[in-house]
C-alpha cells in the first residue's frame, strides 16, 4: 500500500522565461531545487535530475500557475505519465502569510 511519505513533492514556480522546481518530502525536507529553461532541453533535465530520486519516491509534480508559461512543462509531464496537479495561488499566499 502507498503511504503519503512514498511520495516526493516537486513544487514548480512557473514564470515566462525559466521554471524553478523544489522537491520536498511529506516531511517536507528539502532534497532539491533546480531552474530550468522553459523549454524541451529544460523539461529533460529536470526528469533528468527528478530521476536521481525515483528509486525511493513517487514524483509529484504541482505547479504554480497553469498559464500559457506552464501549459507546454504540464503536457510534457502529463504525456510522460507523471501526476500533475495545478495549485491555486491563492491559496499559496494564504499559506505564505501564515508562515511568516
Amino acid at each position: 500500500m502507498i503511504q503519503k511519505t512514498d511520495y516526493i513533492y516537486i513544487g514548480m514556480g512557473i514564470h515566462k522565461e525559466r521554471h524553478t522546481a523544489v522537491m520536498l518530502t511529506y516531511t517536507e525536507e528539502q532534497l532539491g531545487e533546480i531552474t530550468i529553461q522553459n523549454n524541451l532541453t529544460g523539461f529533460k533535465r529536470l526528469l533528468t535530475y527528478v530521476e536521481k530520486h525515483k528509486a525511493h519516491y513517487i514524483p509529484v509534480f504541482s505547479l504554480e500557475d497553469i498559464t500559457p508559461y506552464g501549459r507546454n512543462l504540464a503536457i510534457y509531464l502529463l504525456e510522460k505519465d507523471y501526476s500533475v496537479k495545478e495549485v491555486n495561488q491563492c491559496q499559496l499566499v494564504k499559506l505564505k502569510v501564515r508562515f511568516l
